[in-house]
């Protein structure tokens, strides 16, 4: 893992590029089937603990509700898995979004996504857009929260909070440099995922890392992007997950003058970030 401080850049720099060191940064996304409380500690322990060791990514990110298990925000489940996580993430120095879980807070059901580095929780995202039936069961987050883990700031749009360009915006207004999305899509809409996906990442100029279960009907497809510059415009590439495993690396130094130029073009007149 390559650290260099970043150059200053334009002169109007956005909140988080003070942050920011990491010149190579290594993400990993793993497409887990969906699992019981049991079956996903068995597969921390026996898939992503070895995975985690041998391949030492900066960022892990995990599915949507992988673990179908409900917690209540203090119990001993919660904190068996947490640990584990946790466990691994001071070991092996990465940042870690466990995917989303559903956990009860307050007397209120949210979709929230925990975010572990340097061995510790350091937050939780809670989902705000709640997608047709969830809004039946769950309460809508209400914060869009940025992160600070691994070298770099970021924000995790659990799902359908991918959809709406304005989470995006503001993340990146707050300092996200990297947008993760733990998803669970239906093969049939992976088209239509993806072009969600891409377009939050072009419109922006932001790496997205959107991973997905492996369990059917919803059959992986995980996606990550990645931006390259040219003369007279920038490219967008897309890398698909093999294996159930998405990996690529990003360079974070070529990356972020690329975001902040891009909003420092928004002229303010349609623009939330600016009012």
């Amino acid at each position: 893992m390559g650290k260099k401080m970043l150059p200053g850049g334009s002169s109007c720099m956005l909140p988080g590029s003070e942050l920011l060191s990491l010149d190579e940064m290594r993400i990993a996304g793993m497409e887990m089937a969906l699992s019981s409380h049991d079956e996903a500690r068995d597969l921390i322990r026996h898939r992503i603990s070895p995975f985690i060791a041998k391949e030492k990514p900066d960022f892990v990110v995990l599915p949507e509700k992988w673990i179908m298990q409900r917690y209540d925000e203090n119990s001993d489940l919660l904190d068996e898995i947490m640990d584990m996580f946790c466990d691994l993430s001071g070991r092996h120095g990465c940042t870690i979004v466990a995917g989303s879980l559903g956990i009860s807070r307050n007397g209120k059901l949210y979709n929230s996504a925990p975010v572990i580095s340097e061995g510790k929780i350091i937050g939780w995202s809670d989902k705000i857009s709640l997608y047709r039936v969830e809004k039946n069961e769950f309460s809508p987050g209400e914060q869009i929260e940025v992160f600070n883990g691994s070298g770099i700031r970021f924000s995790v749009a659990v799902c359908y909070d991918l959809d709406f360009p304005y989470y995006t915006k503001v993340a990146i207004r707050k300092g996200a440099r990297l947008l993760i999305n733990p998803s669970l899509i239906r093969e049939r809409f992976h088209d239509m995922w993806h072009i969600y996906v891409t377009g939050r990442s072009l419109e922006s100029r932001i790496p997205v890392i959107s991973v997905n279960s492996s369990s059917p009907p919803l059959n992986g497809g995980s996606v990550g992007t990645l931006l390259e510059e040219e003369e007279g415009g920038v490219m967008i590439r897309k890398v698909r997950a093999s294996g159930s495993i998405l990996s690529y690396t990003l360079d974070m130094e070529k990356t972020i003058p690329m975001i902040e130029k891009r909003m420092n073009e928004d002229p303010g007149i349609y623009s939330i970030g600016n009012k």
